[in-house]
């Protein structure tokens, strides 16, 4: 005998609905978060070991800029710029060891011994004004004939008012990677005063004259060929920098 019931036929709907799919569906969900988590995982590593990578290529490419004192010489320590090469536009290497002034007075002591500010201003003046009627010598005498290193250092002041009696502008910058870039970007060279770290074992000024895309400072230091002939990390010079000046004309 015929039923006359009618019986639905499913839809997908219903499909879905049913049990044992919804036991599957979830399955996959739980596979495959996990499976993100995996490649985030796997994403996080891969961008640490790049980082690790790239830290290790400038750690490298510094060491490579280090200078091998064999190959400089026994006269790298206190040969400068001649005299008849100081032009503006173009920073001389000058150093406090030469001994065209090196013995000079200078701070109840020698220009060797105490006369960093003097030599950085030199190279700066020359710098901006071409001009070459000052040496370390000369310029450590004009510090200490108008009182600027009272205590055997050269005054913080010296910066400022001893460039002002010069003919140089100069003000003081913040010690920060964009003020320094500003700056030197502008083509105003700095002056930094150090702490004890890389570049002295008390106090000590050393000139900055560029930067490059990668921040990599051009130094001269009136101390030291060794330092002046290497670049530094920005970040380097400013781990040890108490004050920054710039100056122009």
């Amino acid at each position: 005998m015929r039923s006359n019931r009618i019986f639905a036929r499913a839809t997908w709907i219903d499909r879905l609905l049913q049990p044992r799919v919804i036991v599957a569906v979830l399955a996959l969900v739980l596979v495959g978060g996990r499976g993100l988590a995996i490649y985030s995982s796997a994403q996080q590593r891969a961008a640490e070991e790049a980082a690790q990578a790239e830290a290790a290529a400038e750690k490298k490419r510094l060491a490579n800029q280090a200078v091998n004192p064999n190959k400089l010489g026994v006269g790298a320590y206190a040969v400068s710029t001649p005299r008849s090469e100081w032009t503006q536009g173009t920073m001389p290497h000058l150093y406090q060891t030469d001994p065209a002034w090196a013995n000079k007075s200078y701070a109840g002591g020698t220009v060797r011994a105490n006369a960093c500010g003097p030599t950085s201003l030199t190279m700066v003046y020359i710098y901006l004004t071409g001009r070459t009627d000052l040496d370390p010598g000369a310029m450590a005498a004009f510090a200490d004939e108008n009182n600027f290193a009272p205590t055997g250092a050269t005054e913080w002041s010296f910066m400022t008012e001893g460039a002002s009696m010069l003919g140089i502008n100069s003000a003081y910058i913040n010690p920060s990677r964009r003020d320094i870039t500003n700056a030197l970007a502008n083509g105003r060279p700095v002056i930094c005063s150090v702490s004890p770290g890389d570049f002295t074992t008390v106090g000590h000024y050393i000139v900055l004259r560029s930067i490059d895309d990668r921040g990599m400072v051009e130094v001269f230091d009136p101390n030291s060929p060794y330092n002046s002939a290497r670049r530094w990390g920005i970040q380097e010079i400013l781990n040890q920098t108490q004050a920054c000046w710039s100056f122009w004309v």
